[in-house]
């Protein structure tokens, strides 16, 4: 029990970056014994939280399309809140380093395994997305939001895409920097890193000071988006992302 508060505990410091899916609390709580129902309650705890701040709690499994039926795979009766339990986790449970999970030799299969509910019907281009709520740990340098992975039609990566926050984003720059060879460019941005192809633009790190911050938010200090796409003749951004970017040229010229 004292992992799970003190996991959720780190996962209020977030405020409105980790959507906690409403239906885990409902799951599995007939058959559970007092630790779990006094898991529960904890969670009820939390997304009554979450339900409270600009952020739905139901926003988080939202398709991108407009009107689609939201798919779901759920694997809530072998939820565990041990991060170092091999059974599913709401955050994707303990994460050694980021490139564990920021990585182009994963499968379907190994983000059910890992993760206990993920959103399926999340689309960029012709690519399906798997999304999931993530929490790397509890150190300033660690990072909370969400993640999606982007497959093809023969269920190869493409595409990684990460919306969220950290304390301190020099670890997630290393990684960028050393593993995915982005290199910084000139911005009015807390942060721009760029890896380009043929003189396009084919994966993107953005780093933002948010407009409000106070000393309670330590680990909230800087917002973290990034695309990779994965190296291939024709690989490109997102059309989502290339607007991102040719917005943050045109207020770097004001």
């Amino acid at each position: 029990m004292r992992w799970a508060l003190k996991r959720l505990m780190y996962l209020l410091l977030f405020s409105g970056v980790i959507f906690i899916p409403y239906a885990i609390i409902h799951s599995g709580s007939a058959s559970g014994d007092s630790a779990d129902s006094n898991q529960v309650s904890a969670w009820q705890r939390v997304t009554g939280w979450f339900s409270n701040t600009t952020d739905s709690l139901s926003d988080f499994f939202v398709s991108d399309k407009q009107g689609e039926e939201i798919g779901m795979i759920t694997q809530e009766s072998m939820l565990s809140v041990n991060p170092q339990d091999d059974a599913p986790h709401l955050d994707g449970g303990a994460i050694d380093k980021l490139s564990d999970v920021f990585r182009f030799d994963v499968s379907p299969k190994w983000i059910t395994q890992r993760w206990a509910r993920v959103s399926t019907e999340i689309h960029s281009d012709a690519l399906q997305g798997y999304r999931v709520p993530i929490v790397t740990g509890e150190q300033l340098d660690d990072l909370a939001g969400s993640l999606t992975y982007y497959f093809d039609r023969g269920h190869q990566i493409q595409r990684i895409e990460f919306s969220g926050f950290t304390g301190d984003p020099a670890r997630i720059v290393s990684l960028m920097e050393q593993e995915f060879h982005l290199t910084r460019r000139p911005t009015t941005l807390a942060g721009l890193y760029i890896k380009s192809q043929n003189r396009r633009p084919v994966s993107v790190l953005r780093i933002v000071r948010p407009t409000v911050v106070n000393a309670g938010t330590a680990h909230s200090q800087f917002k973290i988006q990034f695309e990779l796409n994965r190296p291939a003749i024709g690989a490109q951004l997102s059309s989502r992302y290339r607007a991102i970017l040719s917005t943050d040229h045109n207020l770097d010229k004001i």
